[in-house]
């Protein structure tokens, strides 16, 4: 569906069938400057891509990009990109532009309310009331508070240093881990930011532990038994970042025998079609477990907000300025 008819010899996909609201932000900002065009279905994709020089897609697989004779330049509409194969762009000359930071307030609200979920122990209650059972007042059925509580935060990047803020709000004691540290180890909202090395001593301490880091090889397997093991038994961890950085087995097993009190999830190892979507072992399906379909960056705000980065940083490349957020394929992150 061609959406500019105007005799423009570089062509722009958006690789998901946009319309309204969506379509328009691309429109408001490329009229003139490239052919606009979007898919009606995924099954187009193979030979629309053919001719175009620029894709907005948040994922490529290996044979869209093998088909693109012409493509420069790709903009994705998330802040992680480790689905895109990066040996495969670097030897096509294909530069990958990410949005992140653009959804940063909405992952660290949904991490947030992820943890007040298992303070407040909300979705057992739900259960509870739905079956009919009214839980009695009881020292078993207390509640947590938050003040006072320390909530550790590997990744302290935007999202990480957003969530800081919030927690701070509630009376919270804030640690992080960050790949380069401040010198003077805190800043306005942690009481204390350390590096890898700090990682055993942050887990710990905290009594909610909030994982936000991207994937990469560094993060991949991160979170494994003696990482596990290292937090308190009555400690929380949420998973806002990606799920391979924790070992699936070993979540599975902490949960299972009571190394932690439980886990709230957004982020997982599989995802449909796979038949072991989310988890092949079940995580999701424990009692101890709050779980979202990876859903913590999906509002209208942040989407629009992600659009609109994606469609001026589309027009920055096509004027022949310096695109913003190229991922380094020696250091993505």
């Amino acid at each position: 569906m061609s959406l500019h008819a105007a005799c423009v010899s570089r062509k722009v996909l958006l690789a998901w069938p946009a319309g309204g609201e969506e379509l328009a932000v691309f429109k408001g900002r490329l009229e003139g400057l490239a052919e606009l065009t979007c898919l009606k279905s995924r099954a187009e994709l193979l030979r629309e891509i053919r001719d175009a020089e620029v894709v907005v897609s948040s994922r490529l697989p290996d044979e869209a990009i093998l088909a693109a004779e012409k493509l420069r330049f790709i903009q994705a509409v998330s802040a992680g990109v480790d689905s895109f194969n990066f040996e495969l762009l670097r030897e096509r000359g294909i530069m990958l532009a990410s949005a992140k930071g653009c959804n940063a307030r909405a992952v660290a609200e949904h991490a947030l309310a992820l943890l007040l979920a298992l303070a407040k122990r909300v979705t057992y209650l739900d259960r509870e009331v739905k079956a009919g059972r009214w839980v009695p007042w009881t020292g078993e059925t207390y509640l947590e508070d938050l003040e006072g509580k320390t909530v550790g935060i590997i990744g302290y990047g935007r999202i990480g240093r957003e969530l800081a803020r919030m927690c701070k709000c509630l009376g919270m004691r804030v640690m992080a881990v960050k790949r380069r540290p401040p010198e003077e180890g805190r800043d306005e909202y942690a009481d204390f930011v350390g590096g890898p090395g700090d990682l055993e001593r942050v887990l710990s301490s905290s009594d909610y532990v909030v994982v936000a880091l991207p994937l990469t090889p560094e993060t991949e397997g991160l979170i494994g038994e003696d990482e596990l093991r290292a937090m308190k038994r009555s400690a929380y961890l949420i998973n806002v970042g990606r799920g391979p950085v924790i070992r699936e087995e070993a979540l599975y097993r902490a949960l299972r025998e009571g190394w932690i009190a439980g886990a709230a999830i957004d982020v997982w190892w599989e995802y449909p079609p796979s038949s072991n979507a989310p988890s092949r072992l079940g995580v999701h399906r424990l009692e101890n477990v709050v779980a979202t379909p990876h859903k913590a960056g999906w509002t209208r705000r942040a989407r629009l907000r992600c659009l609109k980065f994606a469609a001026e940083n589309v027009r920055r490349y096509l004027l022949g300025e310096e695109p913003l957020n190229v991922v380094n394929y020696d250091n993505p992150y």
